[in-house]
């Protein structure tokens, strides 16, 4: 079983470490955490549309709109 990453904190809010590989070493980055899940997951999960077009994320609202026609069209 996969051990969960320990949530630190710091001024901008709580982060976990994530490793990655470059040319053949090991570093670290920050991601920022809300309620244990990335912040990007975290916005994707819970924007709206008039949020997506104030933040100018058209890629998100294209996907967004994708998901709901892919869900009225199994009704």
């Amino acid at each position: 079983m996969k051990k969960k990453p320990k949530i630190r904190k710091d001024k901008k809010g709580e982060f976990v470490f994530e490793n990655y590989f470059i040319r053949g070493k090991m570093k670290k980055q920050k991601v920022y955490v809300v309620d244990g899940i990335p912040v990007e997951e975290f916005y994707r999960q819970n924007a709206d549309h008039i949020t997506l077009l104030q933040n100018e994320d058209y890629e998100l609202l294209a996907v967004l709109k994708m998901e709901e026609q892919k869900g009225n069209n199994k009704l």
